[in-house]
C-alpha cells in the first residue's frame, strides 16, 4: 500500500550548482567558496545582510514575476523565521549544498502520480529546463501558469490552488 498517492512539485530547484552540474574547472573554487561561507565568520556576515527587510524584498522582486505581490506582510512572513536562533547555519548549508540526488534521479522512482507546476517567468529556475520533468512516464502532466514567477503558491494562489485542489480530489481515495 503507498502511503503516498500523488506528488505535486511547484518551481522546484534545479540545483545548478550540484556537483553533477559544474564543469571540472568550476568545482573547486565553487567547493571553496562555499567552504568559505559555512566554515567562517563570513557566512554570517553575508547572512545578517541579506536577512533583512530591504534584502529580503529585492530578492523577492526578483523572483516574483509580479512584484506587485510583494508586500511587506510577505516580507515579514519569510524574515520572521530567519531570525530565530540556528537560521544563519539552516540557510547557509542550503545555499552551500552541492551534493546528494538531484530531482531528476529521484522523480523516476516516485510510485505514484506527479504533478509538476512552473511560473514561465522564473528567473531562478527556468522553465526552458524545467520542462523536461515532464518527460518522466509517472508524470501525468507539467501545467506552465503564464506570467507567474518563481514563487506560483504565494504570486498566484488563485491559478495554484485549484490545481492542488483538482488533483487532491482525482487522486484522494476513501
Amino acid at each position: 500500500m503507498n502511503v503516498c498517492r500523488g506528488l505535486l512539485l511547484l518551481n522546484i530547484s534545479l540545483r545548478m550548482l550540484h556537483i553533477k552540474k559544474q564543469s571540472w574547472y568550476t568545482r573547486p573554487f565553487v567547493k571553496s567558496f562555499q567552504g568559505i561561507l559555512r566554515n567562517t565568520d563570513l557566512g554570517k556576515m553575508f547572512y545578517k545582510a541579506v536577512a533583512t527587510p530591504k534584502a529580503v524584498k529585492n530578492i523577492l522582486r526578483q523572483c516574483y514575476y509580479n512584484d506587485s505581490e510583494v508586500t511587506d506582510e510577505l516580507v515579514e512572513k519569510i524574515l520572521l523565521p530567519g531570525l530565530q536562533p540556528g537560521a544563519a547555519d539552516v540557510f547557509l548549508t542550503f545555499i552551500c549544498y552541492s551534493d546528494g540526488p538531484l530531482a531528476e534521479e529521484l522523480i523516476p522512482k516516485v510510485e505514484c502520480p506527479v504533478l509538476v507546476v512552473w511560473g514561465d517567468k522564473d528567473p531562478w529556475e527556468p522553465i526552458e529546463l524545467g520542462r523536461a520533468y515532464g518527460n518522466f512516464k509517472n508524470v501525468e502532466d507539467f501545467v506552465v501558469l503564464p506570467n507567474v514567477g518563481h514563487c506560483p503558491q504565494d504570486e498566484a494562489p488563485h491559478l495554484v490552488n485549484p490545481l492542488v485542489e483538482e488533483f487532491v480530489a482525482r487522486h484522494a481515495t476513501d
